[in-house]
């Protein structure tokens, strides 16, 4: 009895990690966390394959075996002009299936920005990419063999460090927001079928600053789901994602750029926001149970804060790791520092975790890990180039893309 029960749940967790999806930047609730069974002093042993992936800094998704990512083509981006591509990969082999080229105008970005910076979404009918030609922000669809679906000029954008919007799923919609430093501001939902607006709602301009931190979904403890976006313009604003009616509008006067995703904790949501050179600001809200209302302030952590990468929540704490090398941990409900400390590392990449583990990869391309519950660096593999998108955790597995590779790790296989 017990030899078939010890089966059964082995078939079952077996296929909970195949069939767990990680369809968006930061996985299924655009968050980090996901399901992998690793150690956390990495060898070259838990390396299942390595490819080449293409220059670029989107982070990869998947669904199902599916794989995706974005990539710059063979024209580079010193041209004016060049070429970008969806690239699918079989995440169980490395192989990769199918490409689809498209050609896109020059324009301008920040010297550490990629023209394949903006991370795809999928779903169980395709793969939805965002991208900036020119002035241009177009929408395009292929199906998980590469057929166009749709394609969509959406409308204007422009920010003198370039393009990294994100889009993300509500149901059969593919939100999209563009916040940037001209005219044409909006957040819009797409059908997913067709491409067609549903709704869309205009937004006022930023003369300084655009904004990258994608939208994302909550349900709350109680009432329908609402769809959440960070910028500096509007603050947090709540959305009510079938018709883009306006919930809420909480703007405690952020001054600086969005780059990252909030993290949330219960009802606790940090968001963070800063410059590269005009410091970095931080503010939790209390969101409460239901979120039909403005959400307060619950405290705004002043001390060694993040501008690119995203914080990440665990256990009741926020932990993130600064642009500059600090990793940093607080109690979510009051604020309380827990650890500051500095390490050797930089860091773009946003932490992901498996619940055990905090997995972060640096500039120098290492892939850390980390002690969620003291400041302790518990392991690293160096994959030998730089590292700025943010890992995946799906079937079973982490796949890392570096600057010049695309990586799967996972259990040391049995010869």
């Amino acid at each position: 009895m017990r030899r078939s029960t010890y089966a059964l749940t082995t078939i079952v967790l077996a296929g909970t990690l195949a069939a767990q999806e990680w369809p968006r930047f930061r996985g299924p609730a655009g968050q980090g966390h996901g399901t992998v069974d690793l150690p956390a002093k990495l060898a070259s042993a838990n390396v299942h394959w390595r490819v080449p992936a293409g220059r670029g800094h989107s982070s990869p998704v998947l669904w199902g075996s599916r794989l995706f990512l974005t990539r710059l083509g063979t024209i580079g981006a010193e041209h004016e002009a060049g070429m970008r591509e969806i690239a699918c990969f079989d995440a169980d082999t490395g192989r990769e299936l199918w490409s689809r080229t498209r050609p896109f105008d020059s324009h301008d970005q920040h010297k550490l920005n990629s023209f394949a910076s903006a991370t795809p979404t999928a779903d169980d009918r395709g793969v939805y990419v965002l991208w900036t030609s020119g002035k241009q922000l177009v929408a395009t669809a292929f199906d998980h063999d590469g057929k166009a679906l749709w394609r969509r000029e959406l409308g204007e954008f422009y920010s003198n460090h370039g393009s990294a919007m994100s889009p993300v799923m509500h149901g059969d919609l593919v939100l999209v927001a563009n916040e940037n430093q001209g005219t044409d501001c909006f957040l819009t939902a797409l059908d997913r079928a067709t491409g067609e607006p549903r709704w869309r709602v205009e937004r006022q301009k930023s003369a300084r600053w655009a904004s990258y931190s994608p939208p994302f979904r909550w349900q709350p403890g109680q009432g329908e789901p609402i769809v959440l976006l960070a910028s500096s313009t509007h603050g947090l604003t709540a959305i009510e994602p079938a018709t883009g009616k306006l919930r809420w509008q909480a703007n405690p006067g952020f001054k600086m750029r969005f780059i990252a995703a909030p993290a949330r904790s219960g009802n606790r949501l940090l968001v963070n926001t800063g410059s590269g050179k005009s410091g970095k600001e931080c503010v939790v809200f209390d969101l409460g149970e239901d979120a039909t209302s403005e959400p307060e302030v619950a405290y705004r952590p002043r001390r060694g804060l993040p501008y690119v990468p995203s914080a990440i929540a665990l256990n009741g704490r926020f932990h993130w790791f600064t642009d500059s090398g600090f990793a940093v941990c607080i109690d979510a409900a009051t604020g309380d520092e827990l650890w500051r400390e500095r390490t050797a590392s930089r860091f773009f990449s946003s932490p992901v975790t498996n619940g055990k583990h905090l997995w972060v990869g640096d500039r120098d391309g290492n892939l850390l890990a980390f002690s969620p519950q003291t400041f302790e660096q518990l392991g690293g593999l160096d994959l030998g180039s730089p590292i700025f998108a943010t890992p995946a955790l799906a079937r079973g597995a982490m796949f890392v893309r570096t600057e010049t590779e695309l990586v799967r790790l996972g259990p040391v296989r049995k010869q």
